[in-house]
């Protein structure tokens, strides 16, 4: 049991990535991690997008960066993130060698918990096996984009709910950051 607490306090979110692919053994691995998530009613409502073509990844990313930018025009809590927007060459997935896409159907009443769930299990898998991970849940704002959805050939009933950029990365000393001590409302 230590380990597993021990690779919930070192996972990281990674935002660079060396160019080195994952293996389709491995991601299998990953998806399979994911499957494993507790589900509302056993609906288990996910569907998986795997990514790991460079150029359509850069293509998702540059199509995504007009509505983010939008999100951060309308919300002053993102504004942080704007001047990162204008960087050349910038990518939402920080050129990750892959991407997955989980998606949750929408008829599942708790798909959206579902697939987060299946997210977390997935990102802990790859941080145990040396792989970073990091939720970019901005992307999601493409979900109703139509090149989007036609060109990743995503159902009417699914919805995008945890893109994941996926890497190996330099395994420097990545500092812990500290949590805030949990606030128990009741204690019975």
């Amino acid at each position: 049991m230590d380990n597993i607490l021990e690779v919930i306090k070192n996972r990281r979110s990674i935002r660079q990535y060396l160019d080195k692919p994952i293996s389709k053994e491995v991601i299998i691995k990953l998806i399979e991690a994911a499957k494993w998530a507790p589900t509302g009613m056993n609906e288990q409502p996910w569907g998986f997008i795997v990514v790991q073509d460079k150029s359509l990844i850069k293509e998702l990313s540059d199509s995504a960066i007009p509505y983010i930018n939008k999100i951060i025009e309308e919300n002053p809590k993102f504004i942080r993130y704007r001047k990162r927007m204008r960087v050349k060459d910038f990518s939402i997935f920080y050129h990750a060698p892959c991407v997955i896409i989980i998606l949750g159907r929408v008829d599942a009443l708790f798909y959206q918990n579902d697939c987060a769930m299946a997210a977390q299990n997935l990102m802990l898998a790859a941080s145990s096996m040396g792989i970073g991970s990091c939720w970019v849940g901005m992307m999601s704002t493409m979900d109703k984009d139509k090149w989007f959805r036609e060109r990743f050939q995503i159902p009417d009933n699914y919805k995008v709910i945890a893109p994941i950029a996926l890497g190996y990365f330099e395994n420097k000393d990545i500092p812990i950051i500290e949590r805030k001590p949990p606030e128990i409302l009741k204690y019975f």
